[in-house]
Parts: structure tokens; sequence; C-alpha cells
């Protein structure tokens, strides 16, 4: 079966896409069929991967003009078996066109039941809000995956996003399981120390054990277009996302 994991938090800044990103590398790498879905319409996942931001047909195209999704993925250049379902800013305006449409909270996944089965794993990177859209990925999705930043305020709007899944596992009869939380951005400092314990307190085991460090190096990959177990591999940030992306694996697969 394939797993599709909607990476969601409603606070901007909290790695989301980094991890969708690193996340959808350390998988292809590990010769899994991946599927990286970019919803947001700062299209940050899509320009990681691709490098531009010129796509004919976008997800915008599938999700309010009827297109296949079939037709708008795009192979990551640098990355064997990692597609990208790119973005555009055109989905700024989908909450409101998809507003009044029937079905409108199935459309992703509707769109995703005709290209699903070509892959092992698809991440769905969500906007920092809980519109039309980040509910489309809900639906869409078999597990949830939450990334944390270990800075002040980060277990804030923590309750609107457990409320607001409760609230669809309720009215829309979809299980939304926690697959697991990520958290990122540790800076070894005291304030990152205590966050983390209360992350851990509040999710318990559904925390994994890689905790992403605050490296630079992430962030020049990020910015360079580059993939970054390939363009620093020894650094810590590369080192804790290679352990995340066993730990996925560990879970998702029992080994």
């Amino acid at each position: 079966m394939t797993r599709i994991f909607t990476l969601c938090n409603n606070k901007g800044g909290v790695t989301k896409t980094t991890t969708a990103v690193n996340l959808g590398y350390g998988l292809a790498r590990a010769g899994k069929r991946v599927l990286l879905v970019d919803t947001d319409a700062q299209s940050n996942s899509t320009y990681s991967l691709l490098g531009v931001l010129d796509q004919e047909l976008t997800l915008f195209d599938v999700l309010t003009q009827g297109a296949k999704m079939a037709d708008i993925l795009v192979e990551s250049a640098s990355q064997k078996n990692l597609f990208v379902a790119p973005s555009s800013i055109n989905l700024s305006a989908a909450d409101l066109l998809m507003a009044s449409a029937p079905g409108r909270e199935h459309k992703l996944a509707r769109a995703l039941n005709q290209v699903k089965d070509n892959f092992d794993y698809i991440l769905i990177d969500t906007p920092p809000n809980l519109g039309v859209l980040t509910v489309n990925s809900f639906i869409a999705c078999t597990d949830v995956i939450i990334p944390i930043a270990l800075t002040t305020y980060a277990l804030i709007g923590i309750s609107i996003l457990e409320a607001t899944m409760q609230e669809l596992r309720e009215n829309l009869d979809v299980s939304l399981p926690i697959f697991g939380v990520v958290a990122n951005l540790d800076d070894h400092t005291r304030l990152s120390a205590d966050v983390l314990s209360a992350v851990r307190e509040h999710f318990e085991g559904l925390v994994f054990d890689s905790v992403i460090p605050r490296n630079i190096k992430v962030e020049e990959a990020h910015n360079q277009i580059a993939c970054l177990f390939d363009y620093a591999p020894t650094s810590t940030g590369a080192v804790a996302y290679s352990k995340l992306v066993k730990e996925v694996l560990e879970r998702a697969e029992g080994h």
C-alpha cells in the first residue's frame, strides 16, 4: 500500500518544506519511488526540487481546471525516483475558487487516486494555515507528520491543529493517524531542551528519536537547489535527516 504522508503545522517557520524535501530525497535514495505534492502557493518545495517555477501545468490546474495529475508530474533532475506535483502562485486563489465546488474536500484525494499506485511514498507539503488545501491534504493522506520547531511558542497552535483534525475525523469519516512528530531547529540551548521535553510529553512515543539541528548546510543546500545528502553529506543536518529517513522506513515498513 502506498503511504501518503501529509506534513502539516498551521504555524509558519517550522521547516515543514525542508522536512518534506529532505525526506523525499532520502526515501528516493533508499530506492523508493516518491512523489512530493506541493499544495503551498509559495511553491518552496517545487523550487527546491526543480529550480524553476515555470511549469505549464501545476496542481492549480488539477484542482480547479480538471487537469489530470499524471500530466503535471515532473521528475527531479538530481534524484532518480523523486517526482514533484508542482505548485504555483495561482494556488493562493484556490481556497476561494474551490469554496463552493461540490466535494471540494476530496479533490486532491481523487486526483492522487489516479497515480498513487506508481509510488511507494507520497509526501504532501501544506500551506501554514488550515484552509481548503490543507483539508484536502488531510483527506488524501494515510497518515500525518507534524514538524515542530524547538523555539518559543512551539506548541501554540498545536491545539488548533489537533482540534481541526478531530473535527475532520468526526465529520468526514477519516482516521488521520499521526505517524510521527519531527523536532526541528535544535540549537542545543536550554530553551530547545525544554521545548523538546514539552513536545515529548505532549506527543509521547510519536516523536521521532532523530532531532534535526539548526544547521546552515541545510539552508544552503535548500537555497542552491541541491540535495543535502550530496551537498554536505557529513553535516549534522544530513546525518540527522539520514537517521530520520531510517526511522520513517522502520515505522512504515516494520524493519
